[in-house]
């Protein structure tokens, strides 16, 4: 019986660390790709929005809160 607890202890954690690394890799790719979709969803509802007359257009200067890249 111990080495039946034994053995599956041990699958338990190399299943554990391939979960751990798998949910690694997608945060690694996922949290890049939704950070562009929300820049270009931005982008365009700003962009709509000066089309429609619901906003200035956006100045040449960024205002002193906006950073800067």
């Amino acid at each position: 019986m111990y080495t039946t607890l034994v053995s599956a202890a041990a699958s338990t954690g190399t299943s554990i660390s391939t979960k751990l690394l798998v949910l690694i890799v997608v945060v690694l790719i996922a949290v890049p790709l939704l950070r562009k979709l929300r820049k270009a969803a931005s982008e365009n509802r700003k962009r709509r929005w000066v089309e429609q007359g619901l906003m200035d257009p956006p100045s040449a200067r960024p205002e002193s809160g906006e950073r800067s890249k």
